[in-house]
This record gives structure tokens, sequence and C-alpha cells, in this order.
């Protein structure tokens, strides 16, 4: 093979490459994605060690809804696409890094209330305008902690809750979440293979 044959095909090998990472990167910013539960605070919902398939595309086109399990970038705010890629090659980076030390640190909890509702802690429940939630998925008692309540959830803003209550880091503590924050709504688990099927 001569040299510029050589340099031809690599070439068309480098181009392939960089073709499906970029196929890759536009699939998981708006598409899909993976991830792995690292808290204890969705118990019994979800346990550790336990991997989701999240769906992006949905709110792509629409907004989380009350009860759904999202996945969310804490303290990060991308405000267009182009900052969700830049959020994917930072994952990249950091893909051989301990959980403790990777520079995006993503949350699942569960939507409670969505733009404009108001939202209560009384005597250990839960209130959306005014009416008691039916939270079958809860785990102990649901205590009121930092953030003022009630709150009137403002355009964009998320009122999230881990199931796990008594445990979970939420809106409790750092307040609603951003539109932007939102990757996607957790809706599948798909290891360990004993625990295999769709999220309630």
């Amino acid at each position: 093979m001569s040299g510029k044959a050589l340099i031809r095909e690599i070439s068309e090998w480098i181009i392939i490459f960089g073709a499906a990472f970029i196929l890759v990167a536009l699939l998981n910013t708006a598409v899909f994605s993976t991830t792995q539960v690292r808290q204890t605070s969705m118990k019994d919902t979800l346990v550790e060690g336990q991997h989701l398939f999240i769906e992006k595309l949905g709110y792509t086109f629409g907004n989380p809804s009350r009860g759904d399990i999202i996945v969310f970038i804490e303290n990060k705010y991308p405000e267009n696409y182009f900052d969700r890629i830049s959020v994917f090659f930072t994952d990249v980076r950091d893909i051989f890094k301990p959980a403790e030390r990777k520079t995006n640190v993503r949350m699942v909890k569960r939507v409670i209330g969505t733009p404009g509702d108001e939202v209560d802690i009384r005597d250990g429940k839960v209130y959306v305008n005014g009416k008691e939630l039916a939270e079958e998925y809860a785990r102990g008692v649901t205590f009121q902690r930092e953030q003022p309540l009630p709150v009137r959830l403002k355009e964009n803003e998320y009122f999230v809750l881990g199931d796990n209550r008594e445990v979970s880091k939420d809106s409790r503590t750092f307040g609603a979440i951003d539109r932007s924050q939102i990757e996607g709504k957790a809706v599948f688990r798909f290891w360990p293979l004993s625990e295999f099927g769709p999220l309630k």
C-alpha cells in the first residue's frame, strides 16, 4: 500500500469514527441515555446499583408531569442544545473518574409540583394546590426542612422529592429546580435482570 493510500484510509477511518461519535452525542443529548442509581433517596422505588434507561425525546416536545421520575443535573443550567453537547463531552472526559469527582452531578427524584402549583408540607404529608397527595411510593415521614413553605412555583420551576423522605436531599433543602436542569424521564430499569421492567 502506497503512502497516499494509507493516509487516505486512515482519514476515512477518522471520519467514520468522528461521525459515529457525533451521532452518539446527538442521541445522548436529545433521545436517550442511561444512568446508575448511586443514592438511597429513592428507596424502595430505586436502590443503589440499579441501571436506568432515560428517555429524553418526550421532554424535547413536552414537559415533566407530576409523578414522573426524572434525572437532572445539580447546580447546572444548560441554556441551549450546544450547552447539552458540552455536558456530553464533559461526561466523556470524566467517564473514568469516581462518582465523587465527576463534574456533572446528577440526581434522581420524583416530580411533585409543576409550574403554577402551590406545594405545602404539613403534619408529615404533602399538599399540592390544597389537596393531599396520595403517595403510595413514599417511604417514611415527609418533614419540612430549610425551604419555607408553602411555595408557589414560577414558570419553569419544579418541586421534586425523593421517595425515601427521611434521608432524601431534595426541594425541601435546595428549593425548586429549573426546567433547564432536567435531562429526561427514568422509564425503565434494565439491570439487574432480576428487577428488569418499567418504573412507576
